[in-house]
């Protein structure tokens, strides 16, 4: 899978009018990675069983992934774009969203 980190930092800003600011960090987990990616793929071996199993966490189930750093973590995932390239050549586009739990 090709895939693209985005990484974001949390954080509260107070903007004094002397010009100076203060920083702070939201939250003990302030730091997230998301990350987006695509497969390429016949539609019966490759797609349909990665949409599936989206399908059936709902983007509301967390589930672990393993990123390309070889981090495993919980993600979630909202949707999924799937536009065909050639013939039963289809492409599917995630965006994984990490899942902070308490």
């Amino acid at each position: 899978m090709g895939a693209t980190a985005d990484k974001q930092y949390r954080v509260n800003k107070t903007q004094f009018g002397d010009g100076y600011a203060q920083l702070s960090s939201i939250g003990i987990n302030n730091t997230t990675k998301n990350w987006s990616g695509t497969k390429t793929g016949a539609l019966d071996t490759v797609i349909k069983p990665i949409e599936a199993f989206i399908d059936e966490h709902a983007g509301v189930k967390p589930f672990l992934w393993t990123d390309p750093h070889g981090n495993t973590k919980q993600y979630t995932c909202a949707g999924v774009s799937i536009p065909q390239r050639k013939g039963d050549y289809w492409q599917i586009t995630l965006n994984f969203e990490q899942f902070m739990s308490v």
